[in-house]
């Protein structure tokens, strides 16, 4: 692992951290970045970071996102020369992460930053806040019809097979009190795209309050890192690991 000049000594605690894994991201992540710190330090001045993690990026993400650390202190990035996975990334954004609440976001800004300001909010009374798309209206309009498919069947499996009773399990944006976080790390061991199942489920495993919180998202299609026929199937034959280790509380 390097780490840039951003990077502070991790003793002070801050009142948020906000991971964003980024593989390959140079053309989507500047304007993300840009947003995610100028609503944010109105709120919290200096008492928050923005963690890049880059996650085996071929790219000029590291450029772009130097570029825009220069004139938003709040960003920093660590760097890791070969992929983590989606999930791995994060596991390690929150190990280093300084603050009492924790998020992370997709580079690709479909969760607004307005959007995440809710989930942080929801950890006043929470554990653990998790985005929720398909609550509102026209979402699942706006993306092709083999999405809209896989992502019902992907639900139904989940609610039936894992026992999670959530509307939306794998939105890209979901959010946690730091001590939360520490109960459910040394549990989870997924570091791909069924990261979000392994957290989750151990959340419920523990019996810790979660926040269903309503978002607008808008599909971008373009840059995406998904391969359904690829991911899906790995996903899939993953949750039959995750339902072993979260025990029968998540299959209920």
């Amino acid at each position: 692992m390097t780490s840039s000049a951003q990077e502070p000594p991790p003793a002070a605690l801050l009142e948020l951290s906000i991971i964003v894994p980024a593989y390959d991201e140079e053309h989507r992540i500047g304007p993300t970045l840009e947003e995610y710190a100028a609503h944010f330090t109105p709120i919290y001045g200096d008492g928050f970071e923005i963690v890049v993690v880059l996650n085996g990026c071929r790219d000029g993400t590291r450029g772009v996102v130097e570029a825009v650390a220069r004139d938003a202190p709040q960003v920093r990035l660590i760097e890791f020369a070969r992929p983590l996975g989606k999930g791995g990334a994060i596991w390690e954004g929150f190990a280093t992460a300084r603050g009492s609440r924790l998020a992370f976001v997709d580079a690709d800004n479909m969760v607004r930053a307005p959007e995440t300001e809710k989930l942080v909010r929801a950890l006043e009374t929470h554990d653990v806040a998790i985005a929720d798309r398909f609550s509102a209206p026209g979402v699942e309009a706006d993306q092709p019809l083999t999405r809209k498919l896989i992502g019902r069947l992907s639900r139904l499996w989940v609610r039936w097979f894992l026992g999670l009773p959530y509307s939306d399990t794998q939105c890209g944006a979901k959010a946690f009190r730091a001590g939360a976080w520490r109960a459910v790390a040394p549990s989870i061991l997924e570091r791909g795209w069924a990261f979000d199942l392994d957290a989750l489920a151990h959340v419920h495993r523990l019996g810790l309050s979660v926040a269903e919180v309503q978002v607008r998202w808008h599909h971008v299609a373009e840059g995406s890192k998904l391969r359904p026929w690829r991911d899906l199937p790995q996903t899939y034959l993953a949750t039959f690991g995750i339902r072993r280790r979260a025990g029968r509380r998540a299959h209920r």
